[in-house]
């Protein structure tokens, strides 16, 4: 008989998880954010005591609801992190730490599972990685789900009983007051920008020229005074003394948003609720004064050019200026402080509006030799687009089948059915594979920007062929096209929808 040696095969250490934990705190208390520094504490010496394991971060939301997932910062990243393949495990504390929102819950832990991630969660004592763990994480979220919208009934049922009773004190704070010992009580320097307001409103000043006196009188350190603040400050009852509560509302089911109250909810107004800073007299005189511009039409009513004329020198926008009796010019405002800072010559409005109505007429008359190849190309990125798409989902299903590979792998070897070493082995291989995978869906990422560039173009291609030449400035046609304006002292830049730029010279001065 033929002598046989056995060749032993190389014996490979599996590599090392990369595992990161995540946490999460639904308040910015003190009692809350203690509990979340013991958490991340926890994770950190567990994942970096463990042998097998190679610290990959710890993730952490505080004071953020765990009803959606949009405004969770640190799970947003950690889930970009997953997708380009820097992490192989997440622990969590609890499902509801996780999510309270079911929907959201089961979403996220199947494309991990997609991706070859695994979720262990450590009160209820399962992780994703087991058959029946996307089964009992619905069922635990449910849970939690259920609990989140009782507390919030809960809490707004109490916090309608304050509101009728005229007890309800308010988080927000407006602007002249200040809070003391949960009481509204004017700011002295504040309180006099209030009463300057509601003197140059009554006195016949727009609300639009009431915000730029505010910004050269008062100027703000980060931001600057705008026409929205000073109508909302016109409107406010609190500057009476009185409150009106729940001029906004939540919802009542997932996923929780914020409305307007127009009429579908009660509203409740408490008179004499804190000390007013203006008397009831002047404040009734500008809510009709309100009322009666708004009826007319007179209430500053914005330009089609507003907050889209910028200056290409500084890069600051445009303000109107002018009598409309001498026709209006635009400025840039860096030179408005300083002729010094910026060089850039005021321009007249219906210069603006000429060049805009050559720039139409000129792309409607060359439409098929611009737009049109714009349009060929654009489609063939498409097809590209949808290649890689396909490419994207063969590899997300080829993650998918060598994490369920993995884990019968485990399995059997845990049943004793394979030994130690082709264990090592045939591990070391599929999580290689899945290192492969990863590294091509990171290189293959999809973006839909050639998309949305396309659909604009088209839009831009039906405007022109549905309008017949321009002989007079059309804002709706402008408003529809136009997304930005860059003034140079010798050219008018267009920018459209599309993200196409057309040019213009001015007009020599």
């Amino acid at each position: 008989m033929p002598q046989v040696q056995v060749i032993q095969p190389i014996q490979q250490q599996p590599k090392r998880l990369r595992v990161a934990a995540y946490a999460r705190v639904s308040s910015d208390s003190e009692d809350q954010l203690n509990s979340l520094a013991v958490q991340v504490d926890y994770y950190t010496h567990l994942i970096q005591e463990n042998p097998n394991w190679e610290f990959a971060g710890i993730y952490t939301d505080e004071g953020i609801t765990g009803t959606s997932t949009k405004r969770r910062e640190q799970f947003n990243r950690l889930m970009d992190d997953c997708r380009a393949g820097l992490i192989d495990r997440v622990l969590v504390k609890s499902a509801s730490r996780f999510a309270r929102n079911t929907a959201d819950a089961l979403s996220s832990v199947r494309e991990l599972k997609s991706l070859g991630v695994t979720v262990a969660f450590e009160k209820e004592g399962f992780d994703t990685e087991t058959s029946n763990g996307e089964m009992l994480l619905s069922i635990i979220c449910a849970v939690a789900q259920e609990e989140s919208l009782s507390i919030s009934q809960n809490m707004k049922w109490g916090i309608h009983k304050r509101m009728r009773t005229g007890n309800y004190i308010t988080n927000a704070t407006p602007f002249g007051y200040t809070q003391i010992n949960h009481q509204l009580v004017p700011e002295k320097n504040n309180a006099m920008i209030v009463n300057d307001i509601f003197k140059s409103y009554l006195s016949g000043m727009s609300i639009n020229e009431i915000a730029e006196h505010l910004n050269t009188i008062y100027p703000k350190e980060n931001s600057k005074w705008n026409p929205r603040t000073i109508h909302a400050i016109l409107r406010n009852e609190k500057y009476i003394g009185d409150s009106l509560y729940q001029k906004t509302y939540t919802t009542d089911s997932l996923p929780l948003k914020r409305y307007l109250n127009t009429g579908q909810r009660s509203k409740y107004y408490a008179m004499e609720t804190h000390e007013g800073i203006i008397s009831k007299t002047d404040y009734e005189k500008v809510q009709n004064l309100l009322a009666k511009k708004s009826i007319t039409g007179e209430i500053d009513r914005t330009c089609v050019f507003s907050k889209k004329i910028y200056c290409s020198i500084c890069g600051a926008i445009c303000s109107r200026k002018g009598p409309p009796t001498q026709g209006f010019v635009w400025c840039c405002r860096t030179h408005l402080q300083s002729k010094a800072l910026c060089l850039l010559k005021s321009i007249r409005e219906d210069e603006l509006q000429q060049a805009f109505l050559s720039i139409y007429n000129r792309l409607q008359c060359n439409q098929k030799t611009i737009l049109e190849p714009l349009v060929d190309d654009l489609l063939g990125l498409r097809h590209l687009q949808e290649q890689k798409y396909k490419k994207r989902l063969a590899l997300g299903e080829d993650i998918q089948h060598l994490a369920k590979q993995k884990h019968n792998l485990t399995r059997i070897h845990t049943l004793g059915y394979i030994e130690e070493p082709q264990f090592i082995e045939r591990s070391a291989a599929i999580e290689q594979q899945i290192r492969e995978r990863k590294q091509q869906l990171s290189r293959n990422d999809m973006s839909n920007t050639s998309e949305k560039i396309l659909q604009k173009t088209r839009l831009i291609q039906k405007k022109l062929s549905s309008t017949p030449p321009l002989e007079l400035f059309d804002e709706s046609v402008f408003k529809e096209l136009v997304k930005k304006v860059l003034i140079s002292n010798t050219a008018i830049q267009f920018e459209l929808i599309n993200g196409m730029k057309l040019s213009e010279s001015r007009a020599a001065t």
